[in-house]
Order: C-alpha cells, then sequence, then structure tokens
C-alpha cells in the first residue's frame, strides 16, 4: 500500500511538471542565416539552416525590395527533418522571373516553422545585387551615384556633373523631392549591358538595342560613358514618376516622354520630324498620343509633338502651372481633369491651342476618348538621334523587327533600334 501510495505521488508530481514546464513542447526550432550567393544576372541564392526537436516543415524567405518597399516571400523546398539546410533562389533564368536590375538593395529575414507549429526567424539582413561581373568604381555626388568600370574618371566626372545638375534642375521644375540615391550604371558596350536588362523575348532581344532604360525608382542604365542626353532623358523619368505617378496614377505617354525630351540638349531628329509633319499638315490628335505609337514610321513625331506640347505649356503658362499639373495628376486625376483644373482646358483645347502656336487651324473631327485609342506597343518607343554631348547614342526605348531598320535610315533616323523600358 505505501508502495502504491508513492507511485501515485511520483505520477502527480510528474504530471505538475509536464504542465508547468513544458519546454520540450514549446521549444522554438534554431534557425541560421547562412549568407547569399550572388550569380548576376542569373539571380541570388538565400541559404539558411534550421533545426528542431520536431521535424521542420516550412521555411520561408520573407523580403523587401528597396526603395519603393516592395514585400514579397518565397517558400524554400527541402524534405522535413528535425535538421535541415536548404536555400532558395530568387530571380534566375527559370519561371516565374523576377528581373532584378544592378543596385538592387533587397532586406530580408527567413521564417522557419516546425511540425509543433512552433516558429523562429533570423534577424533582418541586407543585400545588394550588385553586377559582379565587373569592378565598379564610384563616385557621389548630391544623391548621385556613378558606377563605372571603364573609361576615364574625367568621363565619369562629367557623367555625375550632367546627372546632378539635370535632376536638380527638373525636381525644381516639377516640385518634386527625390527622397532616396539614385543611381547610374554605365556600360561599355552592348554586350556587356544586355545581360544586365530585363529579358522580353528572343525576338525582342534580337532587334532592340537599349542605350539608356530607367530600370527602377532609383536606377538608371546607361550605355557609353560621355552618353549626356541619354542620361538627361532617363533620369527625368526618376523625376517625372515622382512628380507624377502614384497608386492610382500614371501619366500619358506625350507629358512623360515629352518632359524627358525637353530635358535634353535639344530635340534633334524629333524635332526634325515635327517640323516635317507640321509643314505637311499630318501632325498627331494629342489623344493619339495618350499610349506609345506602334507603327515605327510614327515613333520619332510622337516623341517630336509630345516635346513641343510640353515645351508649349512650360513656356505659355510656366513652370509652377506645369509642376501643379503632374502634382494633380499624382492625386489621382485624369490627365483631362487635371488640365482643366490647372489650364482651364481639356487634352483637345491644348491640342487646338498649340496647334493655332504652330499655325496650324483647329482639328476639324473631335478626337475620340482615349479608351477609343489604340494602345500600340510596350511604353517608351522611340528612335535614336545624334547625342549632342558627344558620347553614345541617344537612347530611348524601341521593340522595332530588323526589318525596320532600313525604312528608319530612310527617313533619316539612325540604324539602331533602342530601347527604354520603365516610364
Amino acid at each position: 500500500m505505501r508502495n502504491l501510495r508513492l507511485v501515485l505521488i511520483l505520477l502527480v508530481f510528474a504530471a505538475t511538471l509536464m504542465v508547468a514546464y513544458p519546454v520540450a513542447a514549446q521549444a522554438k526550432p534554431a534557425v541560421s542565416d547562412a549568407g547569399v550567393e550572388n550569380h548576376f544576372p542569373d539571380g541570388m541564392i538565400f541559404k539558411v539552416s534550421a533545426g528542431s526537436d520536431s521535424p521542420i516543415q516550412k521555411i520561408r524567405l520573407r523580403y523587401t525590395i528597396l526603395p519603393d518597399g516592395t514585400a514579397a516571400s518565397g517558400e524554400a523546398k527541402f524534405e522535413p527533418s528535425t535538421s535541415v539546410s536548404t536555400s532558395f533562389t530568387l530571380a534566375g533564368k527559370d519561371p516565374p522571373r523576377i528581373y532584378l536590375p544592378p543596385g538592387t538593395t533587397i532586406q530580408y529575414y527567413w521564417q522557419v516553422t516546425d511540425a509543433g507549429g512552433n516558429t523562429a526567424t533570423t534577424e533582418q539582413a541586407t543585400f545588394v545585387n550588385d553586377d559582379v561581373r565587373f569592378d565598379w568604381k564610384t563616385l557621389e555626388s548630391n544623391g548621385v551615384v556613378v558606377y563605372y568600370y571603364s573609361g576615364s574618371q574625367d568621363d565619369a566626372e562629367a557623367m555625375l556633373t550632367v546627372a546632378s545638375e539635370k535632376i536638380a534642375s527638373m525636381s525644381k521644375l516639377l516640385g518634386a523631392s527625390i527622397g532616396f540615391p539614385v543611381k547610374v550604371w554605365i556600360y561599355r558596350s552592348v554586350s556587356d549591358m544586355k545581360p544586365a536588362l530585363q529579358f522580353r523575348s528572343e525576338t525582342y532581344e534580337q532587334s532592340t538595342i537599349t542605350a539608356g532604360v530607367r530600370v527602377a525608382t532609383d536606377t538608371v542604365l546607361v550605355l557609353g560613358n560621355a552618353s549626356f542626353d541619354t542620361l538627361r532623358h532617363e533620369l527625368t523619368h526618376v523625376v517625372t514618376a515622382a512628380a507624377g505617378e502614384g497608386p492610382f496614377a500614371s501619366l500619358p505617354f506625350w507629358l512623360d516622354e515629352g518632359t524627358a525630351v525637353y530635358a535634353e540638349s535639344n530635340p534633334g531628329a524629333f524635332g526634325q520630324a515635327l517640323q516635317r509633319a507640321i509643314d505637311r499638315g499630318s501632325v498627331f490628335s494629342i489623344r493619339s498620343i495618350t499610349s506609345p505609337q506602334g507603327d515605327p514610321d510614327k515613333v520619332a513625331l510622337s516623341y517630336g509633338q509630345s516635346w513641343s506640347l510640353v515645351s508649349y505649356l512650360v513656356e505659355t503658362y510656366g513652370g509652377q502651372e506645369f509642376a501643379q499639373l503632374f502634382a494633380e495628376i499624382k492625386g489621382g486625376k485624369t490627365i483631362d481633369q487635371a488640365l482643366k483644373a490647372v489650364y482651364g482646358f481639356d487634352q483637345d483645347g491644348l491640342e487646338n491651342e498649340w496647334r493655332a502656336s504652330q499655325g496650324l487651324p483647329p482639328r476639324e473631327t473631335p478626337s475620340p476618348p482615349e479608351s477609343e485609342q489604340p494602345t500600340g506597343s510596350p511604353s517608351g518607343i522611340t528612335a535614336q538621334k545624334p547625342d549632342e554631348g558627344g558620347g553614345t547614342s541617344i537612347g530611348l526605348i524601341v521593340g522595332l523587327v530588323l526589318g525596320t531598320l532600313a525604312l528608319a535610315g530612310a527617313v533619316g533616323l539612325a540604324g539602331l533600334v533602342l530601347a527604354r523600358r520603365l516610364r
């Protein structure tokens, strides 16, 4: 009887310990960030190790892409076990493809869950997706960082000066504030830069040369170490996006690209194409250039007329009103609503004022609504023109087949097909 009583006491004591100290049941997994391998341009591999008393069931990488703060996550693949080492590849060639331009900064941490539902995370870390193929040098001034690996320091300093001045002048014109460093990556050749660009399709890759492109909110890629007008154009897109783009707002093609051409040293071939169209009386309706032109014969004119419309607004009504136009669009108004709020006329009214300034009669047939206009090809289409800064050709974005090059040359455009991606 005494032994039985002792057994009961021990059982009660053991049960009490299990209730009061359930250490084993609630122990968190141990997780360790094992670093990141940079395989640019084929992505990056995040590595992790984890262990627990019960099998690890799920390991997830949670990351944020800066400066926009775009948050996402990805789940690593592995066989459940009490001890796991695995990895997760971000970007890369296999679908789903995620384009991460050079210099992309990623904040991340790992989250691990075991079979008992216990979770653990690593400390937040930061990884920069540098183009490790080249030995980059950097110059920095006034919120602009220039990366270069070829050419002289004098060339890079000249690009830095142009970049700083253009961001400052366009920010002042548009009333924009750039609250992050702007990164300019200068590539020596087409073959060097192409792997750093977003892949579109085999046809596009074979028929397109990119000389300048804004690839992210804070990043511009430029071909050539003295491509001054390319740089001016693309950096202006950084400013127009800050001034006029928002969660429910986007800029029409003519306003975005027209402002970027306005920022160049001169409109070059775009202005020549416009003058020919004015002489023939064959300019576009403004509503037909709210989105890019898909016809290669019309690309230069669409940029030239967009530049002229922007020039008319700035020079006729002033910079303060022009900045307010961008602010109204960013606030959620359509382009017609924004124009009426600032100038008292919509796109049709602007068009007829502009036509009068060019010695053209009012448009006889009312333009159809924007929704009825063809969308054309992907945004940012233009043609090549000489760079007045003495560098390589100005580049914007063109997605044309090689067969159009002879025609482009016949009308005075260059024989390269150029591309710009993000507006």
